[in-house]
């Protein structure tokens, strides 16, 4: 079908308004359901002993009732690239309720996960009603994407060249990838009332040579810790798992005894709180290899969730630490690394570097695409969504 025709143009326009409002209120009721469940687990600490519990049922969930969602986001990816049976409808809910079980007993993982599949899989429900061809439907996958991005994190413009970008592909879909990302944040936000945190800098960055070369010093650490990150992650997945209920109770139960003796509980969950604080005020130097370590324990282990935001948390602690040995401002130090670790890790340079403009304000964007360029050429260009 030619896709300027007026037939198609009605078609598309209403799947974009379709999708924007179904997708923009399944993520703005995940993000409400994600703050109740932190501010439980965060008033009732003790939650942090059902972790290994969390675990054994997530694995049998996904085992049995939710087993056709078990693939998670390598499945997503698989019907981007090559469609063909519509993705699971289970996904979405399944992907959310694990989510929110991880958060409840302090996983340290993230939600980008929730929102990819959520937005795919939710979107990807209208080629069960409506004859689309391959490139049609990988538009339409591509679209639920943006919007579960979108609507999760609140930047439309990085949703939807991350949807394009995460998978390699260079497609006509990027139009209606970014009307359905800005569609579902507005409907997020607007209709029900989804918020995002506000990380604007309190003055617009300036630019001059010591600066370029602080944000590429930045980048190559980022990236270097990039690398080692989806090194140590491609290892764990090659890894043989014959008993996966023992591996996710030995790892919650070791995951909940370190957090308690070492009194860490600001590196439980999103730690956006911690976020907030390293944009303002320098980090503790070991934080970012606390966080580090217990995303890829609880990740690797089988948690749900995803790691976008632990990495977020890992490179904005990372920049606040380092500022000091830095000509750039604090803020812009935290900023930087906030998305320069995961354009290393996730190889979305692009994506990450509008991402930072959308988050922190467009005057970062120079030292933002640097900083995440360097980091991707560091990493290795592969990341944690490339076949190893």
């Amino acid at each position: 079908m030619d896709p300027l025709s007026p037939k198609s143009l009605l078609r598309w326009t209403t799947i974009i308004l379709a999708v924007s409002l179904v997708v923009g209120a399944a993520g703005a009721g995940f993000l409400h359901a994600l703050e109740a469940v932190t501010a439980l687990y965060r008033s009732t600490p003790w939650l942090l002993v059902s972790l290994p519990f969390i675990g054994l049922l997530t694995v049998w969930l996904y085992k049995g009732p939710l087993k056709a969602s078990a693939g998670g986001v390598k499945t997503l990816i698989a019907q981007i690239k090559d469609p063909t049976s519509p993705l699971p409808a289970a996904m979405g809910p399944s992907i959310i309720g694990t989510t929110l079980l991880s958060h409840l007993g302090g996983a340290s993982v993230g939600r980008e996960g929730t929102a990819l599949q959520m937005g795919g899989a939710i979107a990807d429900q209208g080629s069960r009603w409506i004859e689309l061809n391959e490139s049609e439907r990988r538009a339409l996958i591509l679209c639920g994407v943006s919007a579960g991005f979108a609507a999760v994190f609140g930047t439309p413009i990085a949703a939807a060249i991350f949807a394009l970008e995460f998978v390699r592909q260079r497609s006509w879909a990027i139009i209606p990838c970014l009307a359905t990302a800005y569609l579902a944040d507005l409907v997020g936000r607007k209709l029900f009332f989804a918020t995002h945190a506000n990380y604007r800098l309190p003055a617009p960055a300036t630019y001059d040579l010591k600066g370029l070369g602080s944000a590429v010093a930045l980048g190559l650490v980022c990236g270097g810790i990039a690398w080692f990150y989806v090194w140590l992650s491609r290892r764990e997945a090659a890894r043989p798992n014959p008993e996966p209920y023992a591996r996710i109770f030995f790892t919650g139960t070791l995951f909940s005894a370190a957090i308690y003796f070492h009194h860490s509980a600001d590196l439980t969950g999103l730690g956006l709180p911690v976020i907030e604080s390293a944009l303002v005020e320098p980090a503790a130097p070991l934080t970012f290899i606390f966080k580090l370590v217990f995303t890829l324990m609880c990740v690797t282990a089988g948690f749900r969730g995803g790691e976008v935001t632990p990495l977020f948390f890992v490179g904005a602690t990372l920049g606040s630490a380092a500022a000091v040995l830095s000509s750039l401002p604090l803020s812009i130090c935290a900023a930087l690394g906030f998305v320069a670790v995961f354009a290393g890790a996730g190889a979305v340079p692009l994506a990450c570097a509008v991402m930072a403009c959308e988050l922190f304000g467009w005057s970062i964007g120079g030292y933002a695409l640097v900083a995440c360029a360097v980091s991707w050429l560091m990493a290795g260009r592969k990341g944690l969504y490339d076949e190893a």
